[in-house]
């Protein structure tokens, strides 16, 4: 094997920093498309969220099994029918200002018809939803066709287990907007479909109005009986029916079966969700998973089992089900904004992530969702930060069970983590956008990288050792008679640049010379990912690995007073920004695009 291998190598680094701030994922959320309000939809919020006792409560915002719930008057708002049938005008104000919000937070996964094909699409499973063809998974009505309140609340609350996120930060207005923009993808998907029906002589012309009030409009609200009380003699019925009935695919003890794997309405893979890991897309309150039990979800190999269980059987399941997650974990999973502040601190800033100066720092715990979803995933991140005028430091820490700090092999892959500053205020879904100062600047620490730097560059040599050596012409002959096999091998460093075609081109990646771990990007919306250039890299990292924990810190000037830094964010006191974080776990094969994310957090510079 000659020294060429190195050209590839980094090459699966950072190729597309997909840190989200927007919608992902597989279903936005359950989308009604109707004519006129049903009676669902003009339901109170109470009659929405009467609990399983059937007693009204109010939804709590922030628990751990209903963490961005909508209530109040939100919740009533968002039940108040419109005065006219939506989508009757094409200048319908609340379809436009859907559009846009589609179009800046969604088409990138969901495409700009709708369909799941948007450009980034492939990089997540689940595949983002088809709101075309109608398989909307949490809807809480009898023809599981959603009511505005679902479509709203889902939004909202955003679907944990998945990478669609929570957009309760967003104005009621908005949420109600895009929820009539993705009801009208719905809408048409329909009306073509019936349409082609028609053409063929499938259908009636006279039949075509009912036949799309049926498959669009809402049904009755689902009823759901009172929870009963829960003891051992309901966990001992519940797991009998658990292991006669469900353990075939979730396993016995809620670990899924490997081989279980059936296929969605679209012809993707899904896998039996993990019980074990108590993570739920539609929650984990009594009364949400008795919905997805009793009718099913749409589009997915999950059966209903209306008219197999009575609803005391039913119950008995669910707390059953209840029992085997790992307590917190929903609530773990549940992205969230927070804000996390640099204080400023006189004299120096730490040395490294283990200075005992990043106890003046506040942390921040980020959850992390996977775009492509495993069971193996980095949860969260904590985050700290500081300041002293002149240069900004950010501590990282986040538990990993294997350190993997070589990519020279096929099979390796590195652990590292980003960071992602936006350059305006009011970032858009991905990657910044083209207009004036509508892009994003990242730092990329690599542990390869870190590990090169401390112990020397990790060449084809320290992944294959008994490998054969070319008898490379640019080196000298190391003695008159030298043969293939008493051949030296010399460090990469010592080879010319140009017969190593990636460094001598000036790719950093393949350069065994740098000095930082870090690697600063830019980019200016989807594909234009690009490294800065390598006289302004100059984002300084250090790392630990102790006991199971990465510790990362990253450090940079503030501003700079002279050199173009076009494309670096710039760093003032009273600074209230957008950032978003990004973490590779190798030994679980994340590279590129496979990587665990936050939505959109803020930093306040003191």
């Amino acid at each position: 094997m000659s020294k060429k291998h190195n050209q590839s190598r980094g090459q699966t680094g950072l190729a597309a920093v997909v840190i989200v701030s927007g919608c992902c994922s597989l279903a936005m959320a359950a989308c009604v498309a109707q004519v006129t309000p049903s009676p669902a939809d003009v339901a109170t919020a109470q009659q929405i969220d009467v609990a399983s006792t059937g007693e009204t409560k109010p939804a709590s915002r922030g628990s751990e099994n209903t963490p961005v719930e909508l209530t109040g008057k939100r919740l009533a708002l968002a039940n108040t029918p419109r005065s006219a049938p939506l989508g009757t005008s094409n200048h319908d104000p609340i379809l436009t200002r859907g559009g846009e919000l589609f179009a800046k937070y969604c088409t990138i996964c969901h495409g700009e018809n709708g369909d799941g094909a948007g450009k980034f699409a492939y990089l997540m499973n689940p595949r983002p939803r088809n709101f075309r063809q109608g398989d909307f998974k949490l809807a809480t009505t009898q023809n599981q066709l959603p009511t505005d309140t679902d479509l709203v609340r889902t939004i909202g609350r955003g679907m944990p287990g998945s990478a669609m996120p929570p957009w309760d930060h967003l104005p009621l207005a908005d949420l109600q907007a895009l929820a009539a923009y993705v009801r009208k993808f719905h809408e048409n998907g329909t009306r073509d479909k019936l349409q082609t029906w028609v053409n063929e002589g499938l259908m009636k012309p006279a039949e075509l109005p009912k036949a799309f009030a049926e498959r669009t409009q809402p049904g009755q609200q689902l009823v759901i009986p009172p929870e009963p009380a829960f003891d051992e003699i309901h966990w001992f019925r519940g797991r009998r029916l658990y292991l006669e009935n469900c353990a075939s695919c979730h396993g016995a003890d809620g670990h899924p079966v490997a081989d279980a794997v059936k296929f969605d309405s679209e012809g993707y893979p899904v896998p039996p969700r993990s019980f074990v890991n108590g993570i739920f897309k539609g929650g984990s309150d009594g009364h949400q998973l008795y919905t997805r039990i009793w009718k099913g979800m749409k589009g997915t190999p999950m059966p209903a089992s209306e008219g197999v269980y009575t609803g005391d059987e039913t119950w008995d399941i669910i707390h059953y089900v209840q029992s085997l997650a790992r307590a917190g974990a929903q609530a773990r999973a549940q992205l969230k904004q927070g804000t996390f502040v640099a204080p400023n601190v006189r004299g120096r800033l730490p040395s490294s992530p283990t200075d005992t100066a990043w106890a003046q720092a506040r942390p921040l715990y980020i959850a992390l969702t996977p775009l492509w979803w495993v069971e193996d995933r980095i949860e969260g991140l904590m985050v700290q930060a500081l300041h002293n005028n002149e240069e900004l430091a950010i501590k990282l820490s986040w538990l990993d069970p294997t350190p993997d700090e070589r990519a020279v092999r096929h099979d390796e892959f590195r652990d590292g983590v980003a960071i992602q500053f936006s350059l305006s205020s009011d970032p858009p879904f991905y990657m910044g956008d083209t207009s004036n100062h509508g892009g994003v600047n990242i730092w990329y620490w690599k542990a390869d990288r870190a590990k090169d730097i401390e112990s020397g560059h990790q060449d084809v040599d320290a992944a294959f050792p008994d490998r054969a050596v070319d008898m490379y012409p640019e080196q000298d002959a190391p003695t008159a008679h030298a043969t293939f096999m008493s051949w030296p091998r010399v460090p990469l460093a010592k080879h010319d640049p140009q017969f190593v075609t990636a460094w001598g081109a000036g790719n950093l990646v393949s350069n065994p010379n740098l000095k930082t771990p870090v690697e600063s990007l830019v980019a200016r919306g989807p594909g234009t990912l690009s490294g800065m250039p390598a006289h302004i890299q100059l984002v300084q990292g250090s790392a630990t690995y102790e006991r199971g924990v990465w510790s990362v810190q990253l450090r940079r000037r503030m501003s700079f007073t002279d050199g173009d830094h076009t494309g670096e964010r710039i760093f003032k006191k009273g600074d209230y920004l957008p950032v978003s974080f990004a973490i590779w776990n190798g030994s679980a094969g994340d590279r590129d695009g496979k990587k665990n994310i936050s939505i959109w957090q803020k930093l306040v510079i003191e």
